[in-house]
């Protein structure tokens, strides 16, 4: 009973393993089935190793030998029906589907295939004349539609181990005698593993036929034979599959087992119990509320499982969640494209423990690539590469997981790319904002200009008769304002000294000008003295508050400039004692004058949302404030200097 128990467990595990291979093949291989072989000439079903058609019918295998096992504990006799004999047939289909499939894998390392080898194709027909003969004749025997001995299982038990021993002996010359040019290390280690398998399958096939029906080590056997598939399936995948289909067998198979193990340890607790439940339409019911605990906890459990298979047998650190988060977390210290790529490798090296190169647009690989995972639907052609031998392998999960990562860094270089695009065409625009303030401050100072010369020139004709000494101190702040002028033209920042210098000279003209109608004074703190300003900016408010302020009241007016910073902040104001705002302004585009509105363009070409021009009016005053960062040095200014 143990032993059918652990064989209906094996088998259980066998028909998922083998279906999912099918499953997995179908969704990552699309397989041509209308392949034609080179040696025989005709279309063949089976593929290359894998072999679709093996899969196929081991898979069949299992879940008929699972049934057989499930019936005989459900205490049904051992017995020929349709079940028995359909598994009798794929036994004697298997040596020749075997030998195939290792011609198949098998290459003699010169240009002459094995299927050209007349011996080997002697083999191949042979073993399946022989099967096919053996699965013609027992169904016949048993049926009794030709004579046949009493006893058949001897003969049966006797033919099988005869079959798959000369099958045996004929993989193992094969496989000694043909090798792969230059193959790998997993290559190497399978055909020794296959090898092995092929030796252990002979002596169990031939000790086999010397068994009486009944022995435990019969049965045993018997088991043994009958899940030989599993074995030579786990082995294959592992060594020439494993990046598909290794994990994902192993874990879900595992998984599988332990669930099956749950509910049977549930009705194994409370089966008495459930025989005394009620007949009727209730028992169904109390029957899945006595499994419900088990339901609600398998995924618990599946999880669990899952997560511990991950760390101690495949090395996986993190989930797919938390690998998404690290890897985030890795690409955050990124400021461009180059940082974002080296973040983004040396996060996905320590993760899967192997080097991961990202390789952009057409570079080349990098040597000895083992694993190339190219990103699709990416704006720009991206590959993860790594080399085989370095590190831990990466399986089909990793794959997966390092395919989704990509994708992540695809998103996160994209968003960087827009990035600095958005950086290129604020900083276009910025220069284009302050070009165009600059060329309408120099139409505002063409215009201004000989208004001012003519004025200040008319105040100087008058004074030289009147006031010879002050007409000569005007000459001279005249020609200092026009020589500041000329040197600062198209040059776009000053030191705020300078500017307060020239702004003296200029209302010391105007006083000239207007006489006792105008008053000023200039009050700087000793710390701004030498702060850098963009060149006329304060400039254009004094002309602002002279035009605008004191030329138009007749009463003696008076104009206040100051410059003082705080915590990094440098402000400058134009306060005067003129009319007010209203007059200020002139119809515009924004309801300002060229001048105001240049200066605001300006602030905001190189300083951003970090300076300002405000203009209000207090205590019978106007003020224009302007405040903006306090800059020593020009270095990292937007704009520099010009």
């Amino acid at each position: 009973m143990a032993l059918s128990i652990v064989a209906l467990c094996v088998f259980l595990f066998g028909a998922y393993a083998y279906g999912s291979v099918v499953i997995l093949t179908i969704r990552h291989r699309s397989p041509v089935w209308d392949q034609r072989d080179a040696a025989f000439g005709f279309p063949l079903r089976a593929l290359r190793q894998p072999g679709m058609a093996m899969y196929l019918v081991c898979t069949v295998w299992f879940i008929l030998h699972s049934i057989i096992e499930f019936r005989y504990l459900m205490g049904e006799a051992r017995e020929n029906d349709l079940i028995d004999l359909a598994a009798l047939e794929l036994a004697f289909a298997f040596p020749g589907l075997i030998l195939y499939t290792v011609l198949r894998e098998t290459d003699a390392g010169d240009k002459q295939p094995a299927f050209a080898v007349p011996r080997w194709r002697i083999a191949l027909a042979s073993l399946y004349a022989t099967g096919l003969a053996m699965a013609i004749y027992f169904p016949l025997a048993i049926f009794q539609v030709i004579p046949a001995p009493r006893e058949l299982g001897p003969y049966i038990g006797i033919s099988i181990g005869a079959l798959f021993t000369v099958l045996s002996i004929v993989c193992l010359t094969l496989m000694a005698t043909r090798r792969k040019p230059s193959p790998t290390p997993d290559q190497l280690r399978l055909r020794k593993a296959m090898m092995t398998l092929f030796v252990i399958m002979m002596v169990t096939f031939a000790g086999f036929t010397f068994l009486h029906e009944g022995q435990v080590l019969m049965e045993t056997l018997s088991v043994l034979m009958r899940a030989t598939p599993l074995v030579f399936l786990l082995v294959s995948v592992y060594f020439e599959n494993r990046t598909e289909f290794y994990d994902l067998v192993i874990k879900r198979g595992i998984i599988m087992l332990l669930s099956l193990v749950a509910v049977a340890a549930t009705f194994a607790i409370s089966l008495e119990w459930l025989g005394q439940m009620p007949g009727g339409m209730a028992r169904p019911w109390l029957f899945a509320v006595v499994l419900l605990p088990v339901v609600m906890l398998l995924p618990w459990l599946h999880d669990r499982v899952g997560r511990i298979l991950d760390r101690l047998w495949f090395g996986r650190e993190f989930t797919p969640v938390e690998a998404i988060k690290h890897v985030l977390g890795g690409m955050q210290r990124a400021t461009d494209e180059a940082s974002l790529i080296a973040a983004s490798q040396d996060t996905l090296s320590e993760m899967f423990r192997r080097p991961i190169t990202i390789v952009m647009d057409d570079q080349p690989l990098p040597p000895d690539t083992a694993v190339d995972v190219v990103l699709s639907g990416a704006s720009t052609p991206i590959r993860l590469a790594t080399r085989g031998a370095v590190g831990r392998p990466l399986l089909s999960e990793d794959l997966a997981l390092l395919r989704s990562l990509g994708g992540v860094f695809a998103f996160m270089l994209e968003n960087v790319r827009l990035q600095r695009k958005r950086q290129e065409q604020d900083q276009v625009a910025q220069e284009l904002r302050l070009q165009t303030s600059r060329s309408e401050l120099k139409a505002l100072r063409a215009q201004i200009n000989p208004h001012f010369l003519f004025n200040a020139l008319n105040a100087i004709a008058s004074l030289i008769h009147t006031d010879p000494v002050r007409a000569d101190a005007a000459v001279e702040q005249l020609a200092e304002v026009f020589r500041y002028t000329l040197r600062r033209s198209e040059q776009e920042w000053a030191p705020l000294d300078q500017e307060l210098a020239f702004a003296r000279a200029y209302l010391d003209v105007e006083q000239a000008r207007f006489g006792r109608r105008l008053e000023f004074s200039i009050d700087a703190a000793p710390e701004v003295a030498r702060a850098q300003v963009p060149s006329m900016l304060l400039q254009t408010l004094v002309e602002n508050a002279v035009k605008h302020g004191i030329s138009r009241v007749r009463t003696p007016g008076r104009i206040e400039v100051t410059a003082s910073q705080q915590a990094g902040e440098l402000t400058l104001e134009v306060r005067d004692t003129g009319p007010g705002i209203e007059t200020f302004r002139r119809p515009s585009p924004s309801g300002e004058s060229f001048g105001l509105r240049s200066v605001r363009d300006r602030l905001e070409g190189h300083f951003g949302t970090q300076a300002s021009l405000d203009l209000f009016r207090d205590n019978e005053q106007t003020i224009a404030r302007i405040r903006m960062p306090l800059i020593r040095e020009l270095s990292g200014v937007a704009g520099g200097a010009r």
